[in-house]
Parts: C-alpha cells; sequence; structure tokens
C-alpha cells in the first residue's frame, strides 16, 4: 500500500522524467549553477576576503558548473532508483494479492 508521500513522489517523479534524461539536465544543470555560484562566491568572500576578479570569477563558474553538475546526476539516479523500487514493491504485493485470492477460491473456481 502506497503510503502519501510515495503517492506524491511517484506523481510528481513520473511528471518529471517524461522529458527524460536530457531535458531534466538541461534544466537542472544551469540553474543549479547559477544558485551554487552566487552561495559560493558569497562564501569565499564572507569566509577568506578572496575579492572577486577574474581568476576568481572563473573559478567559481567551474566550481559551481562541477558541483550543480554533481547534483543533477546524484538527484536523477536516486529518484529514479526510488520510484523503480516503489514500482517493483507495489507489483509484487499485487502478485501476493493474487495468489492468496487465487488460493481462497480453490483449485475448482480459478
Amino acid at each position: 500500500m502506497l503510503s502519501p508521500e510515495e503517492k506524491r513522489f511517484i506523481r510528481s517523479w513520473d511528471e518529471q522524467r517524461k522529458g527524460g534524461r536530457w531535458s531534466y539536465y538541461l534544466l537542472y544543470i544551469p540553474v543549479g549553477a547559477f544558485i551554487c555560484s552566487l552561495i559560493l562566491s558569497v562564501f569565499l568572500y564572507l569566509f577568506f576576503q578572496i575579492t572577486l576578479g577574474a581568476p576568481f570569477l572563473w573559478f567559481v563558474f567551474a566550481a559551481s558548473l562541477a558541483l550543480s553538475l554533481i547534483l543533477t546526476l546524484g538527484s536523477w539516479h536516486n529518484n529514479e532508483r526510488k520510484f523503480k523500487r516503489i514500482i517493483q514493491r507495489e507489483i509484487e504485493e499485487g502478485r501476493e494479492r493474487d495468489r492468496e485470492q487465487a488460493a481462497e477460491k480453490g483449485p475448482d473456481n480459478v
């Protein structure tokens, strides 16, 4: 039996994955890189007093892009694995219910 959280996850992930893996990547990698670059810039400036300059900006851009790429690939993989695990569990539970119902009916009424 699916919990409400699992139902919500299945609905949202099924909608996300309809466009395919590459459209997911094309959406989340640039957005994640932008957000990561803002956070990383502020973090480096506040804690290490690194001033803005060309090498600093290239470092922030490269690190943000790499971090966004890793997080996006990881989130796709984890969500896909969770989705398949839930679906497989529901299939197995359905088969078990079918076996129980067939056993209750007996061999004559199958």
